[in-house]
């Protein structure tokens, strides 16, 4: 079993050629083209799928390896799983051989196995080493896939930039990322190709959720007891969800309606209100905690993004109610979450949830 760290994006077709030349100034130290023909498996009542895990059989060139990946954590656009990797002779999935080797679950043994949807794509790497930390070297594996989900009769495009921690601290991978010459058009993706390939086998449809609901369950969460590193996660998880709804149910579903464009606008002008309104309080919520001198600079970046975010959303709302316009509004939205500019507080974010946790971890373990 292995643990898998790797952060995803999201990019554009028209943007690879860019993104490869900023890549190469890192002074890649391998390249290689590969083709991954990938057939993920479950039940007949989606037992992995309903259990957050994903299975599939996996060929490249003539190596063929069955891997189970377990439902771990994502933060944002990073993903922190276990996976069981197995090589095999054919492409038929060994789950049994793959239980016995790592003491799985022995009634996974008798399950009912059969194809649900497949991903195939070019996949392009780089290995990067560079000493990002003092202590330790750092090696990533830059990944660029480009390709499709098949599900029966239906396709859906694969493109994006995966970033592959395999030594080194995520700190490390973090920095390495937001000094690359990100552009426009690129965001972080919390969805695997997994959860993509079951949305499409099963035509799923976004639900749209009630965010002042949403919106007045956090605030009394952030009222009541619990530390910092907690509220500041939940923040962060709300954020992003709000991203994924918006951009899986597209452009159209908004530009159709006024009250949806309100709505969404809305939805995100709380949510920059909050950070702006509230800095000065979490920020002495960091002094209480003693964080380091990094966290605070995070920080501080974080709450002077959440202020342009603000003002956009401002503009936006003043544009909106003028024109009345919603798919130029909403077009516009869309731009903006997919700027460089917001990519980079994306980043930020992570930096502060993910190691403002395990710092006030180590603290309080050190402190007994």
């Amino acid at each position: 079993m292995s643990t898998e760290i790797e952060l995803k994006l999201l990019i554009p077709p028209f943007r690879l050629n860019s993104f490869k030349q900023n890549l190469m100034k890192s002074e890649p130290c391998a390249h290689q083209h590969a083709f991954l023909g990938n057939t993920y498996y479950d039940t007949a009542d989606k037992f992995f799928a309903q259990h957050q895990m994903g299975l599939r059989v996996r060929k490249e060139n003539q190596q063929i390896t069955l891997t189970l990946k377990t439902k771990g954590n994502t933060i944002g656009g990073l993903h922190i799983r276990p996976e069981y990797n197995l090589p095999q002779q054919n492409e038929s999935p060994n789950l049994a051989q793959l239980v016995e080797d790592y003491d799985l679950e022995p009634g996974w043994k008798n399950l009912a196995l059969q194809p649900i949807f497949a991903t195939d794509f070019e996949r392009e790497t780089f290995l990067i080493r560079t000493a990002l930390s003092a202590d330790i070297a750092t090696e990533i594996e830059v990944a660029i896939d480009q390709g499709k989900i098949i599900a029966g009769d239906k396709q859906a495009e694969i493109c994006e930039v995966e970033f592959e921690l395999k030594q080194g601290n995520i700190a490390d991978l973090l920095n390495y990322v937001r000094a690359l010459g990100l552009e426009n058009g690129m965001r972080l993706s919390a969805i695997s190709k997994a959860q993509r390939g079951y949305a499409l086998a099963e035509n799923y449809q976004p639900k749209v959720q009630n965010w002042l609901d949403k919106w007045r369950d956090f605030l009394n969460f952030a009222q009541g007891e619990g530390n910092f590193s907690q509220k500041l996660t939940a923040l962060f998880q709300l954020e992003q969800n709000l991203i994924e709804e918006t951009f899986a149910l597209g452009q159209a579903y908004f530009a159709e309606d006024f009250l949806r464009t309100v709505e969404r606008i809305g939805a995100f002008f709380n949510l920059y209100h909050f950070y702006t309104e509230n800095g000065k309080l979490l920020e002495n919520a960091f002094h209480q905690q003693g964080l380091n001198d990094t966290l605070k600079t995070d920080w501080l970046a974080l709450v002077e993004s959440s202020q342009q975010c603000l003002a956009e959303c401002k503009q936006l709302i003043t544009q909106h109610s003028e024109r009345k316009n919603n798919a130029e509004v909403i077009a516009q939205l869309f731009d903006f979450l997919q700027s460089a500019f917001y990519l980079q507080r994306m980043l930020n974010l992570i930096s502060l949830t993910y190691l403002e946790t395990h710092f006030v971890a180590n603290l309080e373990e050190k402190n007994g």
